[in-house]
């Protein structure tokens, strides 16, 4: 199955996570909802142990799941191969977008404002958009498209939310940090994989 042909059932987990990074990033609430969510989940994170590993656990977790997936689905089906390459550097586009960005804010992270965070990154650290949320949900797109399974498409966007949500909770990010880098992870990373796909069709179909 290409990429382009990938199923609704199957992307519909992708579709709602972007429509709910825009929702956060979008949404006007008194006080702002980013700061008010950040306070509370990092009010959360301040009592749960080594809340500095949960992201970095489950990225981990996410990034052997893509190598699987990938692995599985290459020798499997050689024709998706292309597709399949094309989602892996997505997944490098998306980050290197999400480098950029951050030069171009250079938002300081919450906790160099309030004392949320065990450690906080040095200033010049920058905090927009999330690299963890970045990678995370380019990665969940890469296992939706790889594994063809609506349960694995559901577990990796759920797995790409703890991580993303795990940042805040340790007060180095912004709700609308994670929010923006879960946006750019999916649709750069969808967009790669589809352009290069779609580019495939029409040299095909020209042959």
């Amino acid at each position: 199955m290409p990429i382009s042909s990938l199923s609704l059932r199957r992307s519909l987990p992708l579709f709602i996570a972007a429509a709910l990074a825009v929702l956060v990033l979008l949404v006007p609430v008194p006080g702002s909802l980013s700061v008010i969510g950040t306070r509370e989940l990092a009010s959360l994170g301040a009592v749960v142990p080594h809340v500095e590993l949960v992201s970095e656990v489950l990225l981990v977790l996410l990034a052997l799941a893509t190598v699987a997936s990938v692995t599985l689905a290459w020798f499997r089906t050689p024709a998706r191969r292309p597709s399949l390459a094309a989602g892996v550097a997505g997944v490098g586009v998306a980050y290197a977008a999400s480098e950029a960005l951050k030069i171009l804010f250079t938002q300081p992270r919450p906790c160099s404002r309030w004392p949320i965070a065990a450690e906080c990154p040095p200033p010049g650290d920058w905090s927009l958009p999330s690299n963890h949320a970045t990678l995370a949900f380019a990665a969940a797109v890469v296992i939706a498209f790889a594994a063809g399974r609506s349960w694995a498409s559901w577990a990796a966007v759920v797995l790409a939310v703890l991580v993303a949500l795990g940042r805040v909770a340790q007060g180095v990010h912004y709700l609308h940090d994670v929010a923006a880098g879960a946006f750019l992870g999916l649709v750069v990373t969808a967009g790669v994989a589809l352009a290069v796909g779609r580019r495939d069709r029409v040299r095909s179909s020209s042959e």
